[in-house]
């Protein structure tokens, strides 16, 4: 059992300074400063958060005034304090290590009555939180409108081979995802290497057919009008000068990205790389290569993110298909799951909430004491709240940009990619409609193979999504003819999956539009009443499911905490 989960003695007398790993500030307990937060806690001796209190009121404190104290007190504040700590003090995005002890050592017991919790959605969230909550002594309902778990964490083995499989959802996880990987850890699945980058990758725009090592390397094609001071730096050397400002700017002070965001997330990447300097060339050469040429009106914080923290590398996948991870949590919360439930509205009051569901056998209602939503902002746009939300959260559930994304795979008699192009894991990418093509690292057994044939985004794999499943694989073989010429004869099996046309997902990930972090993040994670949110939306980390289960174990943490 975790030792630190205890409760301020309520004395204003201070007993030692206010410190934090992260930051110092005078709203934690003890401190003789007469700020809200101050106040708050002396008054309503909530939790600490294992000894760390001072980072989780930081923000808080901000946007608290003097005459709203006893309405918020009296309201839902003890679970706002453990939501902010899930990302609120920490100025990069790295998950805390209190939610890592979570994982390990789980939550405390429940010390009094135990709650009941309904937990809407089953994908890697919702068994996270369930799981968490459980195995703490609540009682738990989970509620999956489909028939299995997961979520958008999706492995294709049908219509493949035996032994092959595809990755539909997540298919990497970075080194610094620590929560996945303790999960992973957890239960014992098998990890292994995977490669983003692969030099021998080919690069096919304007009838070219360049490896994707030379051009990196500076052999741009000459179709591409690049400046004379744009073709003595490779493209690898203009990325990195255009961070090199940003990353002196952090040096040893990680909380400087609080401010760099702030900057980074006014502007799209495109309209980053022109003041710059970049030409319009460079920044389509630029767009291809690294496969966002559709995405560059997105924020540039969503990019430059990862890439100053160097999230990207180290990358893994689980052996056997990543769908293992969701089915591992089954054994300790398979039984709580109702499969084929669709919910269709929500409700709550003073005593409980009220989850309006409809099954095969009609509609009724599940009631508990709080619940969890994990559904996509998308999704949860067309069901009811009957007891409306705030302005802010309705505001975030209409206008949150969620990321179309589509992805095409055939089945190959032998590994053409690698006996003939001599390439084995990473990706080729071409200026054709499929865009992307990801090779496998594994070695199976024998000659055959699964190859991702395209991977496309935006407005791409909107387009993709007009096409019937059969018109898809024609046009991806023929796209994927002009990358490896004569494969067709190897194709033998193919799939395709569109996001955006999944009911339960509407999307692929979300993705902040200029400006939304500032207008939407804070009403997106925030509970509204006995509702409370999580995903990867409900996380700065967004795409992964890192964040995904970050927000799982910070809303888990609040409803176990909450009196």
């Amino acid at each position: 059992m975790p030792r630190a989960w205890t409760t301020p003695g309520g004395a204003a007398t201070p007993r030692r300074p206010c410190e934090s790993m992260w930051l110092r500030h005078p709203g934690a307990p003890g401190c003789r400063c007469r700020c809200s937060t101050s106040r708050l806690r002396l008054a309503h001796r909530w939790p600490r958060f294992w000894g760390r209190s001072c980072g989780l009121w930081q923000r808080w404190c901000r946007g608290v005034q003097t005459k709203s104290l006893p309405k918020i007190a009296t309201a839902w504040m003890p679970g706002i304090s453990c939501f902010i700590s899930g990302w609120g003090c920490r100025a990069m995005h790295r998950s805390p290590p209190e939610l890592v002890d979570i994982v390990r050592n789980g939550l405390p017991p429940v010390n009094g009555p135990r709650k009941t919790v309904v937990i809407l959605g089953a994908g890697i969230a919702g068994l996270a939180a369930a799981r968490e909550l459980r195995a703490a002594g609540h009682v738990v309902t989970v509620l999956e409108a489909s028939q299995r778990v997961g979520g958008r964490i999706r492995t294709l083995r049908e219509p493949f081979s035996p032994g092959q499989y595809a990755e539909a959802g997540p298919m990497r996880i970075p080194k610094s995802h620590v929560l996945v990987r303790e999960y992973v850890d957890l239960f014992t699945l098998t990890m292994r290497p995977f490669r983003s980058f692969n030099p021998a990758a080919w690069f096919c725009s304007h009838g070219h057919r360049i490896r994707l090592g030379d051009v990196v390397s500076g052999q741009a094609p000459a179709e591409f009008p690049l400046e004379a001071s744009e073709r003595s730096l490779t493209l690898h050397d203009r990325w990195e000068r255009l961070l090199a400002p940003y990353r002196a700017r952090i040096g040893n002070d990680p909380s400087m990205w609080v401010r760099i965001r702030d900057q980074l997330q006014q502007l799209s990447l495109r309209e980053l790389l022109h003041r710059a300097g970049w030409s319009d060339a460079a920044i389509e050469l630029y767009g291809l290569v690294a496969g966002f040429e559709t995405l560059l009106s997105a924020s540039a914080a969503e990019f430059l993110g990862e890439e100053l923290q160097d999230l990207r590398s180290g990358t893994s996948a689980i052996e056997g298909g990543m769908d293992q991870l969701p089915q591992a949590f089954l054994p300790d919360v398979g039984d709580c799951i109702r499969f084929g439930t669709r919910v269709h509205a929500l409700d709550q009051d003073d005593h409980g909430v009220k989850v309006h569901v409809e099954t095969v056998g009609g509609r009724s209602v599940v009631e508990g004491d709080m619940a969890i939503c994990t559904l996509p902002f998308s999704v949860l746009r067309h069901i009811e709240v009957l007891c409306p939300f705030s302005w802010n959260k309705r505001k975030a559930i209409r206008n949150l940009h969620y990321e179309a994304a589509t992805r095409v795979f055939f089945e190959a008699s032998e590994r053409f990619w690698e006996t003939t192009d001599g390439i084995t894991g990473g990706a080729s990418v071409t200026d054709q409609a499929i865009r992307t093509v990801y090779y496998p690292e594994r070695k199976p057994h024998g000659t055959r193979g699964v190859l991702m044939a395209s991977y496309c985004h935006g407005q791409d794999a909107l387009r993709w999504g007009a096409l019937s499943p059969t018109e898809r694989l024609v046009q991806a073989r023929e796209n994927l003819a002009e990358v490896h010429p004569g494969c067709e004869q190897y194709l033998t099996a193919g799939a395709s999956v569109v996001w955006s046309q999944d009911p339960y997902a509407g999307g692929a990930y979300a993705f902040f539009q200029p400006y939304q972090e500032r207008e939407l993040h804070d009403a997106i994670v925030a509970p509204e009443g006995r509702y409370h949110f999580a995903g990867e939306h409900a996380s700065k980390q967004h795409r992964w499911m890192e964040g995904a289960i970050e927000s799982a174990l910070r809303a888990a943490c609040a409803i176990h905490l909450h009196p």
